[in-house]
């Protein structure tokens, strides 16, 4: 097998080895006749066309790196690209790679990467004026600085023939020029390196290496952003070799990569500090490197950083602050290696950031980070960061397997959190907690991130997946298992209850739609890998598997996962390894719908190989119940995907039935085609998926729903509250999908106003608030509100008085979520109550403050109150509220300030908002923040047809500034793009077929339209019934109240 080594230049020992895979029967060889033919062939195609040249190119690729070269693969995307005018690109589509031609061949594989950050500073001067606490700089340069340094791998690998060609990925982010040295393998760079530098700079150095092998070409295509290294020898089997050059980078303004990020201290001066973000194939932007997920290696780093900061990486420190007496008031920090890990986990933090530490019972040293006016809001992440590695040690039984985990806090971050392996990095909301600011449900939110990124230092960064088509197996077993973490430090937040209202609903809702996708589906084009960072793979991945969990039992689940963590440790896996290890878990006992011993692999298939999920339906039979089961669609006419369509299994699943008989639990049992239930009392109320353990909708027949009903107004208590839940969420949800009527849901909702959980009434008032944004602000709205408003009134009289008054009042979520309620339905009473608050206690001890602190608002309402003060203010109000916003330093109040921004009446003041979000170079709204802005304003009723002109008019500069920010961008297009009318879906489907270009390979455009499609069906089948419903039902209660009053 040969082997190759990177050593770094001059300065650097550690190095990089390659190894080369052994020779399989499946390897395709080219001949020189079949590669003229293939060339020649190519020449005529491209004469005709570009598109011919591309299908045919698709279908003649062979896996051999010598056709590969050869062969136009690497020419005509470049080709495309170039001769594609700015006049032409909405004529025609750019051609799109396959994902064959995106992946890297896997004849060499990593086993060691060393990298010097950097060796050369002269474009250095702003990192310096950012980090070093003498600096007075407060303005950010309109160029990116860049960042010079060594690059160094050692590389192993096995190949059939002999190799003469490295292949890497790179980024056009690293553009100007390698050192003196010639480079001697190939790896993966990304599409940020400039060709003609590149090659122009490697015809002057070919230079031989040590084992007598040269480079003779460098080949860069940006568009795969790969960059192949021809050499003049043959890499044999079984050798090593040293591959070694220098590059130059750029620090970027995106929060990819190597980042600069800036925040200003409560004097108002500037700082900056430089993080990375290399999720998902962002490492190529600061080093090129193989960027895949199954290329993993150990990595070796030192960083030369400012004095006056701290650096930070993977793994543990050796030498910190080691002055460079070459280059004053600079310093150099080496960092042990890391374990054997994949590129999108690297991580590096230059910042004047203060730390907290402590220590594990095992003695791992936990440190939180974050600027130094915030470090007292650090506790409580470091006293959950302790705990919660403790417990997952103990859950895995596995130990933590580094011996140090940083957490830090970043003013600027795409994401809540990213597990880099001994490196967290968090947005600030999502890691510091401050009573007297956070509310009990940030707390929770925090809690929920810490627990989610640490259990991902297992689930993903232990084990990885090969490729990112089963991401599901990372991010579903974080969602679920930071929930049993949360569980375990706090047991009132009640996780559960949480994950079924937030998760479980999320996922419900997502995968109603025909342009969902399977948990585990294939990667097709680059976009499809920030794609599926989406509520299936969180939120879905993680139902399935709490479902598994309950099927298996705790014990026989945990046995499994140590199974499959010990089995596949510091390699990377498929979603089938994980199958086959719970399956050496299962108990003879435990058996599947035919009686044979439960096979988990082939149970699961059903679902996550393909899209949806069943609703179960109960039917009354003569000596009990009947069950069936379907797939649930939110609009059954809509059309999914070929390529998404499993034929194996046409949307049927074996369906674990967990269910009470008058609130009594029975053993679980499986429905496969369908399943008899007898009773032994025809009166017993049933109820399926009680504990909403199953991923799956659960519909009841008029009969049964009438018994249920009936219960829920004499005694609701008698029924469980979890099944309580689950039943009004299947109600609201069945009747949005036309599958029942209206009437009978909002039957179940006469009983409300005795409902005292949390759980049952979030749910109620979320199937509200569907209806509700269908009738907008319209003067049919009023009749909703009118049959809402007694509903609530009660509990709201009861609580208003407490809860307005008292700064120190306990937060209860369910009066909270009453108040809000009752402002949002017009309640004088409560609208009068926040305005007095927004007056006597924000606005007068603000006024000659630049920050929020002195707001004594009780931190559960200040949004609310916020929002009513500008939204019932004058022109002052808002300018006042702005003038604060540009001064807030603490993030949780800058997103209470924005959404108050964001609930102006006044049409101009939204559209300056909206600009204000649009200029990337605007720092009062930040990169991160972006996409949040659109969301907001679209919540204001009046708002929504203001974002969607300005969206569409606005189109191609928010897509040039944010195509390599795909999740802002994904989110500000799911914010922008909404409607409920015909005339909406022409206006999107006009605005798509004039920008195909730019729209084209971004799936969420096909999923906003069936959305808005959907919303125009229900429209034409609900809109007056549901009018004439609430004006009925609100006279009547009118009616009462005027009975009872008389009677009095």
């Amino acid at each position: 097998m040969a082997r190759v080594y990177y050593v770094q230049n001059g300065t650097a020992d550690s190095s990089i080895k390659y190894k080369r895979k052994r020779a399989t029967n499946k390897r395709i060889s080219c001949s020189l006749l079949n590669l003229l033919i293939i060339l020649f062939t190519f020449i005529v195609l491209y004469i005709v066309s570009i598109l011919v040249t591309y299908l045919f190119a698709v279908t003649s690729m062979t896996k051999d790196i010598q056709p590969l070269l050869n062969s136009s693969d690497f020419q005509k995307y470049n080709v495309s690209l170039e001769e594609i005018s700015e006049s032409e690109e909405n004529e025609e589509s750019i051609a799109t790679p396959t994902p064959e031609e995106l992946r890297l061949p896997k004849d060499i594989i990593p086993i060691c990467v060393g990298l010097n950050l950097p060796e050369n500073v002269n474009d250095y001067d702003i990192l310096v004026e950012g980090v070093n606490t003498d600096s007075q700089s407060s303005t950010v340069p309109k160029e990116a600085p860049t960042v010079v340094g060594n690059f160094s791998k050692e590389v192993p690998g096995e190949t059939s023939e002999e190799l003469s060609n490295i292949v890497e990925n790179f980024s056009k982010e690293i553009p100007e020029e390698f050192s003196e040295e010639s480079p001697t393998v190939f790896e993966e760079f990304s599409s940020e390196f400039s060709e003609p530098n590149i090659t122009t700079r490697f015809k002057r150095l070919i230079n031989r290496s040590p084992s007598g092998i040269s480079v003779t070409k460098i080949t860069v295509n940006e568009t795969l952003e790969k960059v192949i290294f021809d050499l003049d020898g043959d890499l044999e089997e079984d050798k090593e070799y040293i591959f070694q050059f220098r590059y130059k980078g750029q620090i970027l303004k995106k929060m990819v990569g190597l980042y600069l990020t800036t925040y200003h201290d409560p004097e108002g001066k500037s700082h900056y500090a430089v993080a990375t973000h290399m999720q998902p194939a962002n490492a190529r932007r600061m080093v090129p490197c193989f960027d895949e997920p199954e290329f993993r290696a150990i990595w070796r780093v030192k960083v030369f950083h400012p004095q006056g900061s701290k650096a930070v990486s993977n793994a543990m420190e050796i030498t910190e602050d080691q002055v460079d007496q070459k280059i004053p008031g600079f310093l150099w920090t080496s960092f042990e290696e890391t374990p054997k890990m994949s590129s999108y986990l690297l991580a590096i933090v230059i910042s004047d950031f203060d730390f907290i530490e402590g220590y594990t019972d095992k003695g791992t040293r936990i440190r939180v980070w974050s600027k130094k006016e915030a470090i007292n809001e650090t506790q409580y992440a470091l006293h959950t960061g302790i705990k919660v590695l403790e417990f997952y040690e103990d859950y895995y039984g596995i130990n933590f397997p580094l011996q140090k985990q940083d957490m830090i806090a970043i003013p600027d971050f795409t994401y809540g959190g990213m597990e880099n392996w001994g490196l967290i990095i968090y947005r600030e909301r999502a890691l510091l907690y401050n009573p007297d600011v956070y509310t009990l449900v940030n707390k929770r939110y925090v809690t929920r991130t810490v627990t989610h990124e640490l259990a991902h230092q297992w689930f993903g960064n232990l084990v990885t997946m090969k490729w990112w088509n089963d991401l599901w197996l990372n991010e579903g077993f974080a969602t679920l298992i930071e929930n049993i973490g949360a569980d375990a430090i706090n047991p009132s937040f009640k996780m559960d209850e949480w994950f079924i209202q937030g998760y479980l609903s999320s996922a419900f809702e997502r995968d109603a739609m025909a342009t969902s996708h399977p948990l585990s589906f294939p990667i097709e084009k680059a976009e499809d890998v920030v794609g599926a960072f989406d509520f299936i793979t969180y939120h879905k991945g993680g139902s399935f598997l709490r479902m598994l969990k309950n099927i298996l039992g705790e014990d026989n689940f945990k046995k499994g996962l140590n199974i499959y963590l010990n089995r596949y440790a510091y390699s990377n896996a498929e979603h089938k390894d994980l199958f086959q290890a719970l399956n050496e878990a299962v108990p003879d006992s435990l058996r599947d719908w035919s009686g044979q011993k439960l096979d988990v692999d082939d149970f699961a298939k059903k679902w996550t190989e393909q899209m949806g999920y069943p609703v179960v339906t109960v039917s009354t039979t003569k000596n009990g119940v009947k069950l069936t089961q379907k797939r649930f669609k939110m609009d059954e006419t809509s059309e999914e995907s070929p390529k998404l369509r499993n034929p194996k299994y046409w949307y049927k699943w074996d369906i674990p039935i967990w269910y009470t008989i008058d609130g009594s639990r029975q053993p679980m049992t499986w429905l496969h085609s369908e399943e008899e239930i007898n009773l032994t009392n025809p009166d017993s109320l049933i109820f399926v998926n009680s504990e909403s353990t199953g991923f799956y909708r659960v519909k009841y027949d008029h009969d049964q729903m009438k018994k249920i009903n009936k219960q829920l107004l004499e005694n609701h208590t008698a029924i469980q509250m979890r099944s309580r839940a689950r039943y009004i969420d299947d109600a609201f949800n069945l009747a949005q999908a036309g599958s029942i009527p209206y009437e009978e849901v909002l039957e179940i909702t006469r009983y409300l106003d005795k409902e005292k959980e949390y759980l049952p009434m979030a749910i109620a008032i979320k199937g509200f608030e569907s209806i509700a944004g269908y009738f907008g602000d319209e003067p049919e709205s009023e009749y909703l509100r009118a049959y809402l408003k007694p509903m609530f009134a009660r509990e709201y009289d009861k609580i208003k008085e407490k809860f307005f008054e008292e700064e120190d009042f306990n937060e209860n979520e369910i009066s909270t979520l009453i108040v809000h309620i009752a402002c949002n339905l017009r309640n004088e009473d409560c609208i009068d109550r926040a305005l007095k608050l927004y007056h006597e206690k924000f606005t007068a001890p603000c006024q000659n403050n630049s920050e929020t602190m002195s707001s004594h608002v009780p931190v559960n309402v200040r949004d609310l109150v916020y929002c009513l003060g500008v939204k019932y203010g004058s022109e002052r109000d808002w300018n006042n509220v702005f003038h604060l916003l540009q001064k807030e330093s603490v993030q949780v109040e800058h997103d209470r300030l924005i959404r108050a921004l964001s609930c102006s009446r006044d049409t101009l003041t939204l559209k300056k908002l909206l600009k204000m979000a649009v200029d990337v170079n605007d720092t009062i709204i930040p990169l991160n923040d972006k996409n949040v802005v659109f969301g907001l304003v679209r919540e204001n009723f009046i708002g929504k047809s203001i974002v969607f002109k300005f969206f569409t008019e606005n189109w191609s500069q928010i897509y040039t500034d944010l195509k390599d920010q795909q999740k802002i961008l994904n989110r500000c297009i799911e914010s922008s793009l909404g409607g409920s009318t015909w005339e909406r879906v022409k206006e999107v489907e006009e605005f798509l077929a004039a920008n195909k270009a730019t729209t084209q390979n971004l799936d969420i455009f096909q999923r906003q339209l069936e959305t808005i499609r959907t919303n125009a069906k229900w429209m034409e089948k609900n809109y007056d019934n549901l009018t004439n419903w609430f004006k009925n039902a609100s006279d009547s209660n009118m009616n009462k109240r005027e009975v009872d009053s008389s009677t009095v």
